[in-house]
């Protein structure tokens, strides 16, 4: 059978492209190597409770519809009390020389740096102001030092190591400056991803869907279905067969070849590149160096009761953000802590704490060595929570498969399901805001495509799918 269009990949831009172009009667196949959907954010059972894998935040919530999610709630025709989503409490930023308070009330961060540190308000302020100013769709120069320009805002490093703490844990894939001495001593990033992922955390909020996201993305596969689409799971696609400068069909691992006019893929940049046989000279897509390590742990009773009230910790035990690919297996000396029971309305006793990782060292390990190092790193990240001043030992009447947690992510892990090379979090730090690639009908979705976040990949699907696809319709 021939599609007008075939999918790779039933994550959150798979699943929107898919839905959008459907509901125009496009002939879509949506495909994915795994048995359930969502890529990176699917779900899976922790102790008897179903935990949504890889979801922190579902940023850019606005209750009023405007923005980001606006926008793509009205592309698919979903209602935003469909989501039931559940804001955020209070989110710190902690160093050893203070913390900083942030929440949806896109005020309260300002407020708390005039506590904290208020030499640095009036630069915050004009940093806050360039930034919404900023139209990242105008940016041409993709190379764009971060740090250079909070820098002449803030000359504070401390307090701009704070700012960039939560944007470069929630979106920083590498990029500049990335492997030079300079960059492992004062982490940087792109000045346009920087803006993208700001604006998710500090100008719209955090939120969490009350039953995590499976019934958004299995209310996507039903309206795909109902509108003539077809989703095939556990299907692995291994190459993209071309004629030319054009795909003409996906072939499966098991040899079947699936006919297409136009292709979408969400594996990645360069992922999609070797898919399609074409080897882009080096450096031109890289893969990008971000990986992480992520113990979750299913608690006897909420973190609260411990004392622990943030809904997300962005932490570092030193006195300046180190953000880089450790040597070692995790980076002990900074991370993310994340507490979904801390959003209102969520009766939640997980856990979360997430350290930067190193993949080349998780894949040297042996089967028996791996699973050494996994209690290894379980151990770390349980000390990094009491150098936090958090012991949640006392929470568990009997420890889990790794002490405090239950479940443990690794860079393997991410490589194995989410299909990114290198389990690269954030994907290559090479986007292309257009979606194209070497082949004329193969477009970006995704991660790669430039959007930050579970609706800005949705977006992305959507956007790619209006302008490749249903522009003259």
């Amino acid at each position: 059978m021939k599609y007008d269009v075939a999918i790779i990949g039933a994550g959150p831009s798979g699943l929107a492209a898919a839905a959008r172009l459907c509901h125009f009667g496009v002939k879509v196949v949506l495909l994915d190597s795994h048995s359930r959907l969502g890529g990176y954010n699917s779900w899976h059972h922790v102790r008897g409770r179903e935990i949504s894998t890889g979801l922190h935040a579902f940023t850019n919530y606005d209750p009023n519809g405007r923005g980001p999610l606006g926008r793509l709630l009205r592309q698919l025709r979903l209602k935003f009390s469909s989501l039931d989503l559940k804001p955020q409490r209070r989110s710190t930023i902690r160093f050893p020389q203070g913390t900083l308070e942030f929440s949806n009330d896109h005020d309260r961060i300002r407020d708390s740096l005039a506590t904290v540190f208020p030499q640095a308000v009036d630069g915050f302020t004009a940093l806050r102001a360039r930034i919404r100013e900023t139209d990242e769709g105008e940016i041409t120069d993709r190379r764009t030092s971060a740090r250079t320009i909070v820098e002449s805002y803030i000359p504070d490093p401390l307090v701009a190591d704070m700012l960039m703490a939560p944007v470069m844990f929630y979106g920083n894939p590498g990029g500049v400056g990335d492997g030079l001495d300079s960059a492992r001593i004062h982490p940087d990033m792109d000045w346009l991803l920087f803006c993208v992922v700001w604006k998710c955390i500090f100008e719209t909020g955090f939120s969490h869907p009350a039953l995590g996201m499976r019934p958004l993305w299995e209310e996507l596969a039903r309206r795909i279905r109902e509108d003539g689409g077809a989703i095939t799971m556990s299907t692995r696609i291994t190459a993209l067969r071309t004629d030319g400068d054009r795909v003409v069909a996906a072939t499966t691992e098991s040899g079947e070849e699936i006919e297409a006019e136009l292709f979408f893929s969400s594996a990645g940049g360069a992922e999609t590149a070797r898919l399609a046989g074409h080897e882009p000279p080096d450096g031109a897509i890289p893969i990008g160096p971000i990986s992480i390590a992520e113990g979750i742990g299913v608690l006897d009773r909420p973190p609260a009761s411990a004392g622990v009230e943030d809904t997300t910790i962005f932490f570092s035990h030193r006195e300046r953000l180190a953000f880089r690919r450790p040597d070692d297996l995790i980076a002990t000396d900074s991370g993310v802590v994340c507490v979904p029971g801390n959003y209102e309305g969520i009766d939640d006793p997980t856990i979360k704490v997430t350290h930067l990782a190193n993949y080349d060292a998780w894949r040297c390990l042996v089967a028996e060595n791996y699973r050494a190092a996994k209690q290894d790193a379980a151990a770390a990240m349980a000390a990094s929570l009491r150098r936090l001043g958090h012991d949640l030992a006392p929470l568990r009447d009997a420890p889990g498969r790794y002490g405090l947690f239950d479940d443990m992510f690794t860079p393997m892990t991410l490589e194995r399901f989410g299909g990114h090379l290198e389990g690269a979090l954030y994907g290559s730090p090479t986007k292309t805001r257009s979606g194209a690639t070497a082949r004329k009908n193969l477009f970006l979705i995704g991660t790669d495509q430039g959007f930050h976040g579970i609706v800005g990949a949705m977006l992305s699907g959507v956007a790619m799918a209006n302008f490749h696809c249903l522009s003259g319709k």
